[in-house]
């Protein structure tokens, strides 16, 4: 299923914004800037416990362990993203 609000699509690489875009951060500091690739789609998530819009679209991003300053090896972490924290690489 395609959302027409999604950006990227599976296997896009992004980079997380250093900058928080506002509301409340949810981005972990450590993948903050660095590269990874979108390996899900979550579409547009409605919270039904607030009252406010739907949250912006939703994204898994991996990233190797060592481009986030760990040591060599094949480890991935992965971390789930809103739209309007990535951008394209």
């Amino acid at each position: 299923m395609t959302d027409p609000d999604e950006r990227f699509r599976t296997g896009d690489r992004v980079r997380v914004l250093e900058t928080c875009p506002g509301g409340n951060p949810r981005t972990p500091h450590y993948v903050r800037g660095r590269v990874g690739t979108v390996t899900a789609r979550h579409g547009v998530i409605v919270n039904p416990l607030d009252h406010h819009q739907p949250y912006p679209p939703l994204y898994t991003v991996t990233f190797r362990v060592e481009d986030l300053g760990g040591p060599p090896g094949r480890d991935l972490v992965t971390a789930d993203l809103h739209d309007e924290w990535i951008e394209t690489v």
